[in-house]
């Protein structure tokens, strides 16, 4: 039977259009208008669906991080108010209609009244909201918390409310009874130490507002257990006779797909590290090829890594190619973790703690049979060195031949 599935679409002439209600969150967004109707320019209710889907998640997207309007009209007119009051303590009202206020439901502007006046304080009921707190927050962290990190905490909010059934929440009215089912459920679905992480974030984003003193009452994300859940998967690494088959399988590939696998080979980077490489990061300084690592999943993952000089000349040859600023490899990190999986499932193993991932396990296991310290392995690596002050404050950190002479006393280690 053929799919009914019309729901914001409507069929004019021969072509579909995308039609709905703006949603009332959003109507301050869209300069009066209260009904979106455009054109989607095609005849195929199939593409007319996936087009509409679209534009429903871009509304969504707009929805999360849409702010606390009543919120913000409320304190407006509250400090509006209250610099009115200090001014001219008899009649500093008199500017305000509060009959048509109340004719055109204007209850921020009543509240705000009603709290000035000392009738009835309303502020509760305009503290700072999960959504608000996570905006201020990334806007402000911006330059010292990385896009991923920021992401995170995004996903961790936006989990939160999905299982509170909410869009949006005030920070005051979370309860630790919310929190330790959520974390029941985190736990029935996910790893421990992902489930420690989603709580962390939002433990985060209160402290935050904390410090702000936007709120008063106590983080209901401390001082929860997670005993009950089941530790995270390690990644194992491939044996010789797997990175042989891995080498056969990837040689007929373009040269960008087998650069992906020796620099991760070789580098132990991560996969969104080496897609995110550019022409500029491949450098030749003292006789040493090197890459530079930008930006990565934390602060220690910006680096250096020596490379060895056929594998860095090759790098340098393609880097010659292009603009400074263009992908050296020109991959995208998502679509080339799926091409490795397919791979690996349909003729390697089908056991999933062997990923992509394992590259950087075996170069950190290379690393440590070679007798490379841990700290000077993180050099390498993109690990935080320990809590020492003394080098996390002052130290410039290694020079590019301390580098390559860890790189070179584990090369013989790589299995490859």
């Amino acid at each position: 039977m053929a799919s009914t599935d019309t729901k914001h679409l409507k069929l004019r002439g021969n072509v579909w259009w995308y039609q709905r209600r703006i949603p009332k969150d959003l109507l301050d967004q869209f300069n009066g208008e209260t009904t979106i109707s455009e054109s989607l320019g095609t005849g195929d209710v199939r593409d007319a669906r996936l087009q509409r889907d679209i534009i429903n998640g871009k509304l969504q997207e707009r929805k999360f991080n849409a702010p606390n309007v009543g919120r913000h009209k409320f304190l407006t007119f509250v400090q509006e108010m209250t610099t009115r009051k200090e001014e001219d303590p008899i009649y500093w009202d008199e500017p305000y209609d509060f009959d048509r206020a109340e004719r055109d439901n204007n209850i921020e502007l009543i509240h705000a009244y009603t709290t000035v006046n000392g009738r009835k304080d309303q502020s509760h009921k305009y503290g700072v909201t999960l959504k608000e707190a996570l905006y201020n927050w990334s806007n402000q962290k911006r330059s010292a918390v990385s896009s991923d990190s920021r992401k995170k905490a995004r996903k961790s909010i936006d989990e939160f409310l999905k299982y509170l059934t909410l869009s949006d929440i005030q920070l005051e009215d979370i309860t630790k009874k919310q929190v330790y089912g959520y974390i029941g459920l985190l736990l029935n679905k996910k790893a421990t130490s992902t489930a420690r992480g989603y709580i962390s974030r939002l433990r985060t984003i209160w402290n935050y507002c904390e410090q702000l003193s936007e709120v008063n009452t106590p983080n209901p994300f401390d001082g929860h257990s997670f005993k009950g859940g089941t530790e995270k998967e390690k990644r194992l690494p491939f044996d010789a006779q797997e990175i042989r088959q891995i080498r056969e399988l990837i040689s007929d590939e373009v040269l960008e797909h087998k650069l992906l696998v020796e620099l991760a080979v070789f580098t132990g980077c991560r996969i969104s590290e080496l897609c995110n490489l550019r022409a500029k990061h491949v450098t030749y300084e003292q006789e040493i090829h090197a890459i530079f690592i930008e930006k990565g999943k934390t602060s220690a993952a910006t680096r250096v890594i020596p490379l060895a000089n056929e594998l860095g000349g090759r790098l340098q040859t393609l880097a010659q190619t292009k603009d400074e600023n263009e992908l050296l490899l020109g991959l995208d990190g998502k679509k080339m973790s799926r091409w490795f999986s397919r791979i690996k499932v349909a003729h390697i193993s089908t056991d999933s703690s062997k990923s992509f991932h394992s590259f950087r396990r075996m170069f950190s296991t290379a690393m440590q049979r070679s007798g490379v310290s841990e700290p000077d392995a993180a050099g390498i690596l993109g690990h935080a060195r320990g809590n020492y002050m003394t080098y996390g404050y002052y130290s410039d950190g290694y020079t590019l031949p301390e580098l390559k002479a860890f790189y070179d006393q584990a090369f013989e280690y790589i299995i490859w």
